[in-house]
């Protein structure tokens, strides 16, 4: 069996927040993404061995606890992810997913096979706009085809399937000028939530996009969001959400203490 690889890190301490995982990236995803850091990897075929794959989360093992797989978006090679995690299951590892939410089928196969502790989802737009959705995807920079609806139809079945599971769930809204950070983005995109996380206290998490890295040159100059500036989105997610984080390339991961701001 092959997998389209793209690129792994070896030991990571920031893509599952307050454990040691090694981070597998797969080729592939549907969306396109104009501020994506990893859009070398959304195209393109590089099939390896399952072997090789399994042979780099192996000789991380002795300093890790956990496997993180990552894309582009992972779940479109589904036989690959159940390969990889179930090898790592056997390995005594934490298995992790980064997804985008567009597999939901996919992430129920995992569930009932009880192969994925956690889940990192991507919320990238409020789900009531169909439009700006479809904006923060690239519908329309790179003339997907995709239906906004359909897509915000799976992204909300992945989250209840989530949910209702027993796998840790972190959800996860990257913040761009131009494309998704005003206060009212990030109050809908908490009042969306608030019926699936905020009952179990799972985590909202604020994310810094950084555009000088964007997949888009159009966004290459512009100045990302500053970290007083997220702390001011995560007060518009408060009403909604108790359990919020920042996540900033100065301060790092950061849950926000209403009562002292």
């Amino acid at each position: 069996m092959k997998a389209n690889y793209g690129s792994y890190i070896p030991i990571s301490t920031v893509d599952w927040h307050g454990k040691a995982a090694v981070v597998l990236f797969l080729r592939g995803c549907p969306f396109r993404c104009p501020y994506c850091q990893n859009y070398e990897i959304l195209t393109g075929s590089d099939l390896v061995e399952m072997r090789v794959l399994q042979d780099k989360i192996e000789s991380s093992t002795p300093f890790i606890s956990s496997l993180v797989i990552s894309g582009g978006e992972p779940l479109i090679q589904k036989k690959a992810v159940k390969e990889l995690a179930s090898f790592a299951k056997k390995k005594g590892l934490l298995v992790g997913i980064h997804t985008n939410g567009f597999y939901p089928e996919v992430i129920e196969e995992l569930l009932q096979k009880s192969l994925v502790d956690a889940f990192f989802l991507d919320i990238k737009a409020p789900m009531n706009d169909p439009i700006a959705y479809c904006k923060v995807i690239g519908c329309d920079e790179y003339n997907l085809t995709l239906e906004p609806k359909e897509v915000i139809e799976d992204i909300a079945k992945s989250l209840d399937l989530i949910s209702k599971s027993n796998a840790h769930l972190e959800v996860r809204t990257t913040v761009i000028p131009g494309l998704v950070g005003s206060k009212e983005d990030i109050a809908a995109i908490g009042q969306f939530l608030s019926p699936y996380i905020k009952d179990s206290d799972k985590p909202y998490v604020i994310q810094q996009g950084l555009p000088e890295n964007a997949m888009s040159e159009n966004l290459r100059d512009t100045k990302p969001f500053t970290r007083k500036e997220l702390i001011e989105m995560a007060k518009a997610a408060y009403p909604f959400l108790h359990n919020v984080w920042i996540r900033t390339k100065e301060a790092g991961n950061e849950r926000i203490n209403f009562e002292f701001i």
